[in-house]
């Protein structure tokens, strides 16, 4: 017997996730009630979930975080700059990764 392979979007995969975290059910049990193959659906979910999780910081790992040390930037107080009428202002924060924070006004 040859079993008909499914193709699946990655909304129809997160969707799928979703289900199952919100049926309360192992990730095998759940699996096997809807006819899906586990350890694809766990490949799935490693490639489209977890990337998420890592960058919301809400992933399950119990790694500690990469924290090089204390930082040593100051901390900048903005709520005095709504008060200047016309002031301008450009604030650019390195936030590591090649991402970069940048706020204007003015």
């Amino acid at each position: 017997m040859t079993k008909r392979r499914v193709k699946r979007s990655a909304a129809t995969w997160r969707e799928l996730f979703r289900r199952q975290e919100h049926s309360g059910l192992a990730t095998a049990e759940f699996c096997r009630r809807e006819g899906i193959n586990a350890g694809l659906f766990r490949r799935w979910r490693t490639a489209l979930v977890e990337p998420r999780r890592r960058e919301s910081g809400a992933s399950r790992s119990r790694r500690k975080p990469d924290v090089v040390g204390p930082s040593t930037a100051p901390f900048i107080d903005l709520g005095g700059l709504g008060s200047a009428v016309g002031s301008r202002f450009d604030i650019r924060l390195e936030l590591g990764g090649g991402i970069v924070l940048s706020i204007a006004r003015g």
